[in-house]
């Protein structure tokens, strides 16, 4: 029980560090905050935020990691959907992350773009999402309950550009949280209309 309650605080903090950093990016920019006025902000000593992120630059890819845990997830609870409308419904899931803390990450997809130091590792978390999303396109061509010539790992890759062509669009313009998702679903449906196109 003492295991699971210092894991819950160990996140909890983590979190909290992450967010209070993000917002002394969007306030001063992320090049004038230092490590020192982030673990200020949180009441934390230098040694804690080290313990929870190596350097300033990997709050950003907490962004990723956090996708990366609610995708376990959202996979799994809409399994019993069929392809395209479970593919949606993960996408969807992974949006709401942006949505629900809109003004501080925006701030951090921004700065993850310029940063090429957390493009390399934030890299490995668009292959795990792609291999995820993969996996799933394989799994229902197995099972016969879709059908498509296309290449599965073509499919993904697609599918998963897209998305973060939306999340692109959206940190760069004046687009409002709630149009992201509609965007989204927009340029979804173009693309499931060629891999529709595309069954045998």
């Amino acid at each position: 029980m003492k295991i699971v309650l210092r894991s819950n605080r160990k996140k909890e903090l983590k979190e909290q560090i992450f967010l209070k950093a993000i917002e002394l990016f969007k306030q001063k920019g992320y090049e004038n905050v230092s490590v020192e006025e982030i673990t200020s902000a949180c009441g934390i000593a230098k040694g804690t935020f080290f313990n929870h992120f190596k350097k300033k630059e990997h709050i950003l890819l907490q962004l990723g990691n956090s996708q990366l845990e609610l995708l376990e997830t959202t996979v799994h609870q809409h399994s019993q959907k069929k392809l395209k409308e479970r593919l949606q419904l993960i996408f969807a899931d992974l949006l709401s992350i942006y949505v629900e803390y809109s003004v501080l990450l925006k701030t951090a997809i921004s700065e993850t773009i310029r940063s090429a130091i957390v493009m390399k590792d934030e890299s490995n978390n668009i292959v795990k999402l792609q291999s995820q999303i993969e996996k799933i396109i394989v799994e229902a061509l197995e099972e016969k309950s879709f059908v498509s010539d296309r290449d599965p790992r073509v499919i993904a890759s697609i599918l998963v550009a897209i998305y973060f062509q939306s999340l692109v669009s959206w940190a760069s313009t004046d687009m409002t949280v709630n149009d992201i998702t509609r965007y989204f679903q927009e340029q979804f449906e173009v693309v499931w209309e060629g891999i529709e196109n595309g069954e045998k």
